[in-house]
């Protein structure tokens, strides 16, 4: 009830602007193209109501389901993703939908009493001229008709309400009643039903001209000599009275040229195009609903892979001291042949891991040296940290990435990475500020867009990184001391470590050097 409600309620909001752009563009559009593009331009109204009532865009964002979601939530919450919180409870939602039923029925009861006391003035003779129904239209006249007008006169108020007839004018204003009756409680349309129908005898005046010019004096005549219907007609077309309508302004524009085909047709496209901007515009300003899509945990493996128990951890100075227990577990990565590498990785030499490196041991790839972002990582000297980072693409392909940055060295790090055959890949960068490590992941080489977020951790901690499109990196930091041997890699490249060296230096400085 209430989701009807509050629709309802932004569709007049969006009906109401619409009449107040028609109120300022029906003069200026009269009088650049004729009165019968100004009436059209009352379509704008019905088209901001639809637009408002279309469905709303729907936006997916994929989240993996982890045990611990309190890092989505915040995520989720940091993109305007509302949780699923139920409102407190609006007691007064019966009186508001009570009121709006009352109003109808009053409405319709003002209306049904107006029209049959025009339909009793009618069988008396006293009504008419006026087109009548909605079914079925047909043509009253008064029961002086044939003496108060001349045959050239009657002629003219007949052509006119006949032209009401096949416009389907009877039908708009039946149409405008029950919206009215409807949205009782919008002033705006109230003002619209008495500005349509002044555009609407306008635009028919236009109309009739347009078929007989030759009568443009007979016809002002015949509006001087039609007298007001006793009562008014909500659901027809009749001759408005002259405090409703001041005829001076319907007969100077009987005396006006009528607009070049030339000017019709550009009025014509320009209405075209502004009923379909202001559809447009109701319905982009709808909110976006937002389908979160919860992945379940998935294994990034294609069968089951032993991991070697990782033994205690030594501990550090620099490592807290909860970073000296045994790490948490990381899940297994593919070890399989088709595992994707970049070009960086297949030009670079493949180097064994120091035997006294204590770390959890996870089957990935040949481990190598790695020169693409490296840069992007900062240790602090005498440290190692080693990054593992596992992801799902949007078609829930695993994604992978096991990086160990030194703070001997900023030029390359030591790992491998899985992408089976994705078109995404995941890079990592680490900043290393005593304990506190923070850890960037993207989906991109230059970490940019929405395909990137950072998150402070701790060493041995395993969180949930969602990034801004939705996705979910679950990522391990570890923080240890430095081994004399890689301080001594870093300083001195053997063997083909030189060529790998001279290849990336040619590559950063070209061949003429830095």
């Amino acid at each position: 009830m209430s989701d009807a409600l509050l629709i309802l309620g932004a569709a007049n909001l969006a009906a109401a602007v619409a009449v107040a752009l028609v109120l300022i563009l029906r003069r200026p559009a009269r009088k650049l193209f004729g009165p019968r593009i100004a009436y059209g331009l009352w379509l704008l109204v019905p088209l901001a109501a639809l637009g408002m009532l279309l469905p709303a865009r729907v936006e997916t964002v994929t989240v993996r389901a982890t045990p611990g979601s309190t890092a989505q939530a915040s995520s989720l919450a940091a993109q305007g993703v509302s949780p699923n919180v139920p409102d407190a409870p609006f007691d007064g939602w019966g009186l508001v939908m009570g009121l709006w039923i009352a109003g109808i029925l009053a409405h319709l009861a003002w209306i049904a009493l107006r029209q049959a006391q025009f339909g009793r003035d009618a069988e008396a003779g006293l009504a008419g001229p006026a087109a009548v129904g909605v079914l079925r239209p047909r043509v009253v006249t008064p029961s002086d008709f044939s003496r108060r007008y001349s045959p050239r006169e009657q002629f003219i108020v007949l052509a006119h309400e006949e032209t009401h007839i096949v416009r389907h004018d009877t039908r708009i204003n039946a149409f405008v009643a029950a919206a009215r009756c409807v949205n009782w409680f919008n002033p705006m349309l109230h003002v619209l039903q008495r500005f349509l129908r002044i555009d609407q005898e306008l635009a028919c005046d236009a109309q009739v001209i347009a078929r007989h010019p030759k009568v443009r004096r007979s016809y002002a005549e015949a509006m001087l000599k039609t007298q007001l219907a006793t009562r008014p007609l909500p659901l027809g077309c009749y001759w408005l009275p002259a405090r409703a309508h001041p005829l001076a302004e319907r007969i100077r524009l009987l005396s006006r040229t009528a607009p070049s085909a030339r000017d019709q047709a550009l009025g014509l496209t320009l209405l075209t195009a502004l009923t379909l901007a202001v559809m447009g515009s109701a319905w982009s300003v709808k909110p976006v609903r937002v389908h979160v899509v919860e992945l379940p945990t998935v294994a990034l493996h294609r069968a089951p892979v032993s991991i070697a128990a990782a033994p205690a951890e030594v501990p550090s100075p620099i490592a807290s001291p909860a970073a000296a227990t045994a790490p948490a577990a990381i899940p297994a990565l593919p070890s399989t042949p088709d595992a994707v590498l970049t070009e960086a990785q297949a030009d670079a030499q493949a180097a064994p891991m120091p035997p006294d490196v204590v770390e959890p041991t996870v089957r990935l790839p040949r481990q190598r040296r790695i020169y693409a972002v490296a840069e992007r990582s900062s240790v602090e000297p005498g440290s190692a940290v080693r990054l593992v980072a596992t992801a799902l693409d949007p078609e829930g392909r695993p994604l992978a990435a096991d990086f160990t940055a030194f703070g001997s060295q900023r030029e390359y790090r030591m790992g491998a990475f899985v992408n089976s055959g994705s078109r995404q890949s995941l890079f990592t960068s680490v900043v290393q500020r005593g304990e506190r490590l923070w850890v960037t992941a993207s989906l991109n080489r230059r970490f940019r867009g929405d395909e990137v977020g950072t998150i402070e951790m701790r060493s041995g901690e395993t969180r949930d990184l969602v990034l801004p499109n939705g996705q979910v990196v679950t990522l391990t930091p570890t923080l240890r001391t430095e081994t004399p041997e890689e301080i001594a890699g870093a300083m001195e490249p053997r063997g083909r470590d030189l060529e790998d060296a001279w290849r990336f230096y040619r590559r950063r400085c070209g061949e003429g050097g830095c």
